[in-house]
């Protein structure tokens, strides 16, 4: 797995989707050497965008074993979110997380990016968010790259209407 390339994690993808194996059954590679692990996240990827049940189940699984375990790899939870949407029962934490990873200056802009459109998606299921989220947002102009500060305008204005 850690010369794996597009086609082959596309091919594991439909044999885990169609033979239903569990994730959590996969999840030992995360114990294994970085590029293994970081390629096992991505396979949930394209598991998430191929058959989003399928993650979605699994996430909270997934959001306990990496605060649990594997701390490094939590911000692969906003691509996933992304992906697939947040199971009721991870909401709190998630939006917790969210926030965080969004303001923090440590966080890389790729999960700066995800963690927005989450928390946007978010607001409308719990319009009380959309507060919050403007004020980081306007925190994080004029800090990130210009891509981010395009995304987080358009988001902006749309959380204005």
């Amino acid at each position: 797995m850690a010369t794996s390339n597009g086609i082959q994690r596309k091919a594991w993808t439909n044999a885990i989707i169609k033979n239903d194996l569990k994730i959590k059954d996969l999840s030992e590679l995360l114990w294994c050497e970085q590029k293994i692990a970081n390629r096992f996240l991505w396979l949930l990827s394209d598991i998430g965008l191929s058959a989003p049940n399928k993650l979605l189940k699994e996430l909270t699984f997934l959001l306990n074993f990496f605060e649990q375990n594997k701390g490094n790899y939590i911000t692969s939870m906003a691509s996933f979110w992304r992906y697939v949407g947040v199971p009721i029962e991870d909401e709190g934490r998630a939006i917790d997380l969210l926030f965080s990873w969004l303001v923090s200056k440590d966080t890389n802009v790729t999960t700066k990016s995800r963690s927005l459109f989450v928390l946007f998606e978010l607001t409308k299921k719990y319009p009380d968010l959309k507060n919050e989220l403007k004020l980081c947002l306007q925190d994080q102009m004029n800090k990130q790259t210009p891509d981010f500060e395009k995304r987080a305008k358009k988001i902006l204005m749309q959380l204005e209407q």
